[in-house]
């Protein structure tokens, strides 16, 4: 048996909880019982991924519910299901931004309308043209040069490089965003930036209208969307789910395997990758120093 966290080998019995044997691992100090393949889960993790799975395919909760009960025999509340949902999509979502992405650098950019509690919000897509890697995604209240410079500043968080060129529409932000982060820099090594792409121009932006439809398809079955903070959650694992786990029609593979990452396209995978990361991290924090107090 391995280490639900950190995967190690060196596990020893450490007594029973109930009727379930406990395991202590040697090397992160963490306590598990048999079980889930996810920490802290009582549910098969097989079940919670295929969950996650269906949520991001476009199924609704109470569908996913249902096939959940056809497929395995196991009942679930859609509010547990929701409730995974949350729960690895930002887990997920914050293993994936210590990856290296190998772009190409051609970026398209566009923004989509979306409703959270019946007011119209705006999310922002940034997509590699050559690998289909959404590079960016972010949510806003509106299109201001600040939101697209949060864009264009996410990228360069993911990818870690300067663009070779940006094709955008006719936005006026895009350009005020540009200037702000690239005009300083020399011509030489200044991303191109490509404005009134269309139908009716030689550059279109098919490829990033193409990823709005894919996000639309998994929106339709909310009957819609409340909290930003919910939604920017539910967003991030959107990102997760198009760049990891989706098959991307013409590549015959996840836009994160044509980037050279070499990540399995499953939610499984991800979790004990991200769990695995998580308890790294935790292992490497400075031991906490003792506070003098003088009385």
């Amino acid at each position: 048996m391995n280490c639900k966290y950190c995967d190690s080998e060196k596990v020893v019995k450490a007594g029973m909880k109930g009727n379930k044997q406990r395991y202590l691992c040697k090397d992160c100090c963490h306590t598990f019982i048999e079980g889930s393949d996810f920490p802290r889960m009582r549910t098969e993790s097989h079940i919670i991924s295929t969950s996650i799975d269906f949520y991001f395919e476009g199924l609704s909760i109470r569908k996913i519910q249902t096939q959940i009960e056809k497929l395995y025999g196991v009942h679930v509340s859609h509010t547990t299901v929701m409730r995974w949902v949350f729960k690895y999509s930002a887990l997920c979502s914050k293993y994936v931004e210590t990856l290296s992405p190998q772009v190409l650098g051609i970026y398209h950019i566009d923004e989509t309308a979306i409703k959270c509690s019946g007011v119209q919000k705006w999310f922002w897509e940034m997509i590699d043209e050559q690998t289909r890697f959404l590079v960016a995604g972010h949510l806003s209240g509106s299109r201001t040069t600040e939101e697209a410079l949060a864009v264009f500043e996410k990228s360069l968080k993911v990818a870690k490089r300067q663009p070779v060129s940006i094709y955008c529409d006719g936005l006026p932000a895009y350009v005020d965003a540009y200037n702000k982060l690239f005009r300083t820099m020399k011509k030489e090594g200044r991303p191109e930036l490509i404005r009134r792409v269309g139908i009716r121009n030689v550059h279109n932006q098919n490829r990033i209208e193409r990823v709005h439809s894919t996000l639309k398809d998994r929106l339709k079955p909310t009957r819609g969307l409340k909290g930003e903070e919910t939604v920017r959650t539910l967003l991030e694992g959107w990102i997760v789910h198009y760049n990891f786990v989706r098959k991307h029609q013409t590549l015959k593979m996840t836009p994160a395997q044509a980037s050279g990452l070499n990540v399995k396209n499953d939610w499984h995978n991800l979790v004990k990758d991200a769990t695995k990361e998580e308890a790294t991290k935790k292992d490497q924090l400075p031991p906490r120093q003792l506070i003098e107090v003088r009385v």
